[in-house]
């Protein structure tokens, strides 16, 4: 199953030998990792989504969201693969550790967001909804908004969702349409 998402050896090259990262791991703000640290966690987000994922990805789309009882359902394959990736503290890893962040270096979140897109697109769009929203809030929250959300957004406890809407289509996306 692993020929489904980013070749390793190819992710290694661009990270060392193409972009040079161990520089960037040189710096005040980075000097915390170091290559073993950083081949670590992307060994831990390649695991993730190999042996979690991507066994979720079929039966999520099989099974899809429903509403019932007033509650949006997610599939029932997504919740142990939410659970350890909200344990692996994966939703802000890019993000200051003031914040509940790992403070990843934002080459190394992609990297791993390369692996877990890769494995279950479906399932990413929920944790990084919740990051999303989080920023928003970090970004532009008062100080009583950041104490209150952050801390349970980043590390999975709260969710966060995306809300759109236009005239001709309300909130159902598949319907917008577009003119240059």
């Amino acid at each position: 199953m692993a020929q489904e998402i980013s070749d390793r050896r190819d992710i290694d090259f661009v990270l060392y030998e193409q972009l040079g990262i161990e520089k960037l791991l040189e710096s005040e703000k980075y000097n915390e990792f170091n290559k073993k640290s950083i081949d670590l966690i992307i060994s831990e987000a390649r695991n993730l989504a190999i042996k979690e994922l991507l066994p979720a990805n079929a039966p999520g789309d099989k099974e899809g969201c429903r509403f019932e009882n007033g509650k949006v359902m997610v599939p029932s394959s997504f919740h142990r693969a939410f659970d350890l990736y909200r344990k692996g503290e994966w939703i802000a890893m890019l993000d200051d550790p003031d914040v509940g962040g790992q403070g990843l270096p934002v080459t190394v979140a992609i990297v791993a967001a390369e692996y877990f897109n890769g494995a279950n697109c479906s399932f990413s769009t929920y944790p990084g909804l919740c990051h999303g929203a989080g920023k928003l809030v970090e970004v532009f929250g008062t100080p009583k908004q950041k104490e209150l959300f952050l801390g349970k957004m980043y590390s999975g406890q709260w969710g966060g969702s995306m809300l759109l809407t236009e005239p001709e289509a309300g909130s159902d996306v598949g319907n917008l349409t577009t003119s240059a």
